[in-house]
Order: C-alpha cells, then sequence, then structure tokens
C-alpha cells in the first residue's frame, strides 16, 4: 500500500502598487511513502513533546501553528537523518512549514514541539 502527501499550487510575488508579477514558480512537493501519522487538533503544552515517526524516518513533515486569535509559539526541533537534533523554526500564530525530500536516505528521524502557552493546537503530517 501507498501513501502519498502532496502540495500543489503557485509561488508568485507580486508588487501590489505597480502589479508586476516578478516571481512565479509552479509548485508540485510530493513524496509517496508506506506509513503516515497525522494530527488535525493535537494539543500542545509548553514542555517539550516528541512526536512518533511512523518509521525509521520522514521525508515529508508539515507542522502547522493553527491559532490565529491569540498568540502562542511553536518551537520545532528536530534530528534530519544522520544528523544532530537542532531547533528549526519558532512558528508564529497561523506559521507552517513542510519539508519535502524525495530520498529515503535524508528526511528526519526525531521531531519534538513546545508552545509558549498551553493547550496551543497544532496539526501536522509526517510520512515515511
Amino acid at each position: 500500500m501507498s501513501i502519498t502527501a502532496s502540495v500543489n499550487g503557485n509561488l508568485k510575488l507580486t508588487d501590489n502598487l505597480s502589479g508586476d508579477t516578478s516571481f512565479l514558480k509552479q509548485l508540485l512537493l510530493s513524496y509517496t511513502g508506506t506509513v503516515s501519522s497525522f494530527a488535525q487538533s493535537f494539543l500542545l503544552g509548553t514542555s517539550a513533546t516528541s512526536i512518533n515517526i511512523p518509521s525509521t524516518s520522514a521525508q515529508f513533515v508539515y507542522i502547522r501553528n493553527v491559532p490565529t486569535t491569540f498568540t502562542s509559539d511553536v518551537t520545532v526541533t528536530w534530528t534530519p537523518n544522520g544528523g544532530t537534533s537542532s531547533t528549526i523554526v519558532t512558528l508564529g500564530p497561523g506559521a507552517s512549514i513542510i519539508l519535502s525530500e524525495t530520498d529515503t536516505a535524508y528526511g528526519i528521524t526525531a521531531l519534538s514541539l513546545a508552545a509558549s502557552v498551553v493547550n496551543t493546537p497544532i496539526e501536522y503530517i509526517l510520512l515515511s
């Protein structure tokens, strides 16, 4: 059985004053794997919470800090395949991050998340 995670759309930079488009790129980020893990409304605490990787490594990772009505940051820490753990980004309200690798030699082998406010809802998708 296979599972595909994909992001389709356009990345476009437009000058709002002149209306000129200076950059237009069609996006197709996808990975087909065999095992996935996801949550649409996972309540995160202020202590670092480990999120289980569905296999030895995840090649497609999507994480979103859901709230836009209150201020809560989400710190994303992960370990790249063959690397060491480090803080990757702090997501502000409504922000997200996507990692889309094409080869199982890459991806992440560990993931932890921590919020600045208790019960911060997040959503995520991991695909291996």
